[in-house]
């Protein structure tokens, strides 16, 4: 039994290099720690809205978590460390984190189109899965 959830309206995205973040993410996730990041973000703009999707199964008699991102964007993010990404969302202004330090890393897949001739700017579209025990981390504010 599985289910699908999606979050409430994506207000910003930001992407973090996965060594700046703590050590076992995803077990302090599991067990309702909040994380701490004690380097900012990057902030990235967004064109368009962002999609944050979250799919709840139970494999092996263990919860686990699928999180995917979507969003187009105007900057660049540099996939070939595994990057991790902060998402804020209108639901009580919460950020969450998807990725981790350690193994498994958030697979990054990027799309480009360029711009209409009406003047839209080029953009990329980023779709970022994660599955872990719990993929989708609280971040302490």
């Amino acid at each position: 039994m599985s289910k699908c959830f999606s979050l409430p309206g994506i207000r910003k995205v930001w992407y973090i290099p996965r060594s700046f973040l703590p050590d076992d993410v995803v077990f302090r996730a599991a067990v309702g720690i909040p994380v701490v990041l004690t380097q900012a973000p990057t902030e990235l703009k967004l064109n368009g809205e962002a999609v944050c999707e979250v799919e709840q199964s139970f494999d092996n008699n263990c919860c686990v978590e699928k999180v995917k991102l979507s969003f187009s964007s105007l900057d660049t993010v540099p996939t070939t460390d595994y990057p991790a990404f902060v998402i804020n969302t209108a639901d009580e202004d919460r950020l969450y984190l998807i990725g981790s330090k350690e193994r498994p890393y958030p697979t990054v897949k990027v799309s480009s189109s360029t711009g209409l001739p009406d003047g839209d700017a080029h953009a990329s579209k980023y779709e970022v899965s994660f599955t872990a025990r719990k993929a989708l981390a609280l971040i302490q504010q």
